[in-house]
């Protein structure tokens, strides 16, 4: 065989080679497509549920996110896959107040998909008679039989339900102290509990030590919880953790306390 003949078997072979790839292609193509034609002609096969959790026990089912999706949309499993609007999935599954950073699909298996990322309490609210988590969003939600999270407990005289697009200000105030204290890693555990004694007036529990901190409202937060972190690492060692029976961060540049009674000098102002 000549030089030219080979040349010729060559270039042969590749376009063979070639024309195989196309009509492989084009055929892969065409199936891809009558596959999704047949399944946007498909009924629904269902809703698949996928959470992120994070570091959190979880705090809602997958079937009561889709309980409430088919509640909110009451034709979603008879209707076809075709047919799904994907906002009006992901506007039900926003009645699930556990729920954010909702997004919806639909699977090549005919399912409707519903991504979703479950809410990271910072707050357990004791309100009335009933409990709620505040994230940092300021989203109120109620807190779950499924799972509990460990965070800063807040209460006060309320009554009745409270409105997750109007919060009282006391709560809107324990809410931010709560969020500054779980965006600091200098101050993280210092507090157990929030109680609004009056308005604008929010007293701690520390988790350590038998007395209350008297915050007053939840301005210049950096600045009295410096004083507070001053005093206890400076001033409480030598008073003794069991002397005081309240510290009071309302007055500007002091730390006032209270002692216990029986303690001589019943109060005492302290620079930190």
């Amino acid at each position: 065989m000549t030089v030219e003949e080979e040349n010729i078997e060559q270039t042969t072979k590749t376009r063979r080679t070639k024309l195989i790839i196309i009509i492989g292609v084009v055929v892969l193509a065409v199936l891809v497509l009558v596959a999704n034609v047949r399944r946007s002609h498909s009924t629904v096969r269902g809703i698949e549920v996928v959470l992120r959790l994070g570091d959190m026990p979880r705090l809602i089912s997958d079937q009561d996110i889709c309980d409430t999706i088919v509640a909110a949309m009451p034709g979603l499993l008879q209707s076809r896959v075709g047919q799904v609007n994907r906002h009006e999935v992901e506007q039900a599954a926003a009645r699930v107040p556990y729920l954010t950073r909702i997004s919806a699909t639909t699977s090549t298996s005919g399912k409707v998909v519903v991504r979703a990322t479950q809410r990271r309490p910072i707050m357990r609210l004791y309100y009335g008679h009933r409990e709620y988590y505040l994230d940092n969003q300021q989203a109120l939600f109620p807190s779950s039989t499924l799972g509990s999270v460990g965070v800063i407990v807040a209460n006060g005289n309320f009554e009745g339900t409270p409105r997750a697009d109007s919060l009282d200000a006391a709560v809107v105030s324990m809410w931010q102290v709560a969020r500054f204290l779980d965006g600091s890693r200098r101050y993280d555990g210092l507090i157990d509990q929030l109680y609004c004694e009056q308005e604008n007036n929010i007293i701690m529990v520390p988790k350590l030590g038998g007395h209350v901190v008297e915050l007053g409202d939840a301005t210049n937060l950096d600045r009295k919880f410096a004083a507070l972190l001053a005093f206890y690492r400076k001033g409480m060692p030598r008073a003794g953790w069991d002397t005081y029976s309240r510290i009071s961060l309302k007055y500007d540049g002091q730390v006032v306390c209270t002692k216990k009674q029986g303690q001589t000098s019943p109060k005492a102002a302290i620079t930190p």
